[in-house]
């Protein structure tokens, strides 16, 4: 068994336990009449299970010859990774000055080219089809107000 993983199960089982006493201070009701504390009373439940069987199988399970935690982190694109998080650091900034349209297109553009590079035509398409879509999806349908920036887009 490894010490990482049974801290791990024992983490969530607690957590699960927690989460089903604080729940349970709600209302939780029937099935058929579900209170504010169903859900996550229930979710708790499967929780404290699935944790539960998972200790008992790392207390079980033999050692294996490891690759111990240190090939965790090996090959791991951090340039990548800190440059798309940078992007969602400017998309913040920029959705109120160039409004929503704008910036999620900038952004899919960005993301289309950075995580895995596409031609042209797939990110200008990708691109506009994902924030038109989605404007039109929660302006619309689901009548959200999105910021409108410069433009009044």
């Amino acid at each position: 068994m490894k010490r990482y993983h049974f801290g791990s199960f024992l983490f969530l089982l607690l957590l699960g336990l927690f989460v089903s006493f604080e729940a349970r201070k709600l209302e939780v009701g029937k099935i058929f009449n579900p209170g504010a504390g169903f859900f996550p009373f229930w979710l708790s439940v499967g929780l404290i299970i699935v944790s539960a069987v998972l200790i008992i199988k790392s207390v079980f399970e033999r050692d294996q010859p490891s690759s111990e935690f240190k090939g965790l982190w090996r090959g791991l694109a951090w340039k990548k990774n800190l440059f798309v998080l940078g992007a969602l650091f400017l998309y913040v900034f920029l959705l109120e000055i160039l409004g929503y349209v704008i910036s999620t297109f900038l952004l899919m553009l960005f993301l289309f080219r950075a995580i895995k590079a596409q031609s042209w035509i797939v990110m200008i398409a990708g691109s506009a089809f994902t924030s038109l879509s989605t404007y039109f999806l929660f302006k619309f349908w689901l009548q959200v107000q999105f910021p409108v920036g410069i433009l009044g887009i």
